[in-house]
């Protein structure tokens, strides 16, 4: 199946998160929420590291593959990841909390 193929849900919810989160205090939960921001990022600095590191070429999108190129999917795939599961926790939290500058 090609990526074009895929249809994406507006909506995106973890349902393991909500589950694993189910009846924690409010303080405990905007704990994971800040740790899960905080972790993202990072994986978000990661990711455009590896990606600045690419060769031109690879940035543009006229060449793909190789090892260095899988480094950095991998790294941007983990990003997006986190981000689902940030996104999860915002929506159980029902706020923004605030996170100072790591």
């Amino acid at each position: 199946m090609e990526a074009e193929d895929v249809t994406l849900s507006k909506e995106v919810e973890l349902r393991p998160v909500v589950g694993l989160t189910r009846g924690l205090p409010r303080a405990d939960l905007e704990n994971l929420t800040v740790d899960a921001i905080r972790t993202h990022r990072r994986l978000v600095e990661k990711a455009d590291e590896l990606f600045q590191a690419l060769p031109e070429s690879y940035r543009s999108g006229e060449l793909t593959g190789g090892p260095q190129h899988l480094c950095f999917i991998e790294a941007s795939i983990e990003m997006h990841a986190q981000m689902s599961a940030v996104s999860t926790l915002l929506s159980i939290l029902g706020y923004i909390p605030k996170v100072t500058v790591n």
